[in-house]
């Protein structure tokens, strides 16, 4: 049989507390949102710096490659190798 003497209202938490014990908690997850935020930024600017070099490593690569001094000599071993002529 429930206590007649009970006020319902005892029963339920206090607004204030709540209010509290939320605040306490968003205090909480935004600290931890603010050092995962480091953690990614400096995950983030490593990956930039990576890209960045494979885009340049590749451009150089290029210029190396099709560089005029490259292509003059790629030309003149073309010129000078005999082709090959059918013998019968």
């Amino acid at each position: 049989m429930p206590d007649g003497n009970r006020k319902p209202e005892s029963d339920r938490p206090d607004a204030d507390q709540l209010a509290k014990l939320l605040e306490l908690e968003l205090m909480q997850k935004r600290a931890t949102w603010q050092q995962n935020r480091k953690r990614f930024g400096a995950l983030r600017a490593v990956s930039f710096l990576f890209l960045f070099l494979v885009i340049a490593g590749g451009l150089l690569a290029f210029w190396l490659f099709f560089s005029p001094q490259q292509v003059n000599e790629l030309r003149a071993n073309r010129a000078a190798s005999p082709s090959p002529t059918a013998s019968p």
